[in-house]
């Protein structure tokens, strides 16, 4: 096999469309260029596919896309190439090898785009369907740890319309089940958008109506006071391995996307210092969790640690986690002895070896049969 053609995928229709930027252009600045061929592919918050041209982005930061052209896939499996048209008529098609999608949030990392990839028959880094669209929502992602035996913090789930019309039962609701102080959340977004810590039982109509205007669900879960906050990265398929740990210990109250992507204040201590009984536990259940939602690729799982008690209990795993030059996930893999090119390298490599897994199914059982008649 040549030089293998990798279509980078960025932006997208999200509130996380800036940090995916971000992200992919640490991963074209890193990525190792002797052993591939980048075709970078940008989606407009619009939702168009275009070719990008880099230009000075990797420079200064400014980002073209040719708009005379918009990407189109086939759905060809014999064919795996992406479109490109130019007014009514098919200019030229750019056949892919493998896709990269460093696309964070919704229509992006919660299995849109990885069922338009499978359908199409391209290899592309990451999680599936299935352990994006479960990593993605804290719901259905909390409610699959917890019943894999995961510790999670408690947790209560609910439409933001149900919010709308009975605001009173479940106010009751969350302050008997769940508690003051507590966190709600978008049950769908990353990046720590639209979470608001709740102190009070009169701050959780604002905190409602900020979380919802995100998502139609949200997520109530209890506040752990003064947490340590620890994350992990994992690597690999059906036999992943895990990094050293980091610590964040955020300026703000929380880490949130302020604290993030903005401020420049946040300490990320890496390694954690961790004795070694909760370091192995720590390992253990990030690949617990890798496996529960059927993950691959990557995965960064995040971990609350009470301060007193040492009691752990599983945040979340992020299928598509940061790249940008200020995110764990790289950065603790340099830590472990991996570099960031190194570790693009092996993503790719990963996802070819997944994609070849795949494609020994059979999926015709009536040729099958016939084949044994």
């Amino acid at each position: 096999m040549g030089r293998v053609k990798v279509g980078i995928v960025f932006g997208g229709r999200s509130v996380e469309h800036e940090i995916s930027l971000l992200s992919a252009r640490s991963v074209l600045k890193n990525i190792d260029t002797d052993k591939y061929d980048v075709f970078p592919i940008f989606i407009e918050k619009t939702g168009t596919w275009r070719k990008a041209l880099l230009g000075n982005w990797l420079d200064n930061g400014t980002l073209e896309a040719d708009k005379e052209s918009f990407l189109s896939p086939s759905l060809n499996p014999k064919n795996p190439v992406f479109y490109e048209i130019r007014g009514n008529r098919i200019e030229r098609e750019h056949k892919l090898d493998v896709i990269f999608p460093i696309l964070h949030g919704t229509y992006g990392e919660d299995g849109t785009v990885q069922g338009l990839l499978e359908l199409m028959g391209i290899p592309f880094v990451g999680a599936s369907v299935l352990g994006s669209s479960v990593g993605m929502d804290k719901i259905i992602m909390k409610t699959v740890f917890k019943e894999t035996g995961l510790p999670v913090v408690r947790f209560f789930g609910l439409y933001f319309h149900e919010w709308k019309t009975n605001r009173e039962e479940i106010k009751k609701t969350i302050v008997q089940e769940i508690g003051i102080p507590c966190f709600v959340k978008s049950a769908n977004l990353g990046s720590s958008i639209g979470i608001t810590k709740v102190k009070t039982e009169k701050q959780l109509d604002e905190a409602m109506e900020i979380a919802g205007s995100f998502s139609h669900r949200l997520i109530v879960e209890e506040a752990i006071e003064n947490p340590r906050e620890i994350e992990i990265s994992v690597l690999g398929n059906e036999n992943p391995i895990v990094s050293l740990p980091g610590e964040i210990v955020p300026h703000r109250e929380f880490y949130d996307y302020r604290a993030k992507y903005i401020e420049d204040k946040t300490t990320l201590i890496i390694p954690a210092n961790l004795d070694q009984g909760l370091l192995e536990k720590l390992k253990t259940y990030a690949i617990r969790a890798f496996k529960a939602i059927d993950c691959s690729g990557m995965g960064r799982v995040d971990f609350l640690i009470q301060r007193d008690t040492d009691k752990i209990f599983v945040s979340e795993i992020n299928t598509i986690p940061g790249f940008t030059p200020v995110s764990m996930y790289p950065k603790l893999w340099e830590v472990s002895g991996i570099t960031f090119t190194e570790l693009i390298s092996k993503l790719i490599e990963l996802a070819l070896e997944r994609y070849r897994t795949r494609s020994r199914l059979n999926t015709d059982l009536a040729g099958k049969m016939n084949n044994h008649l």
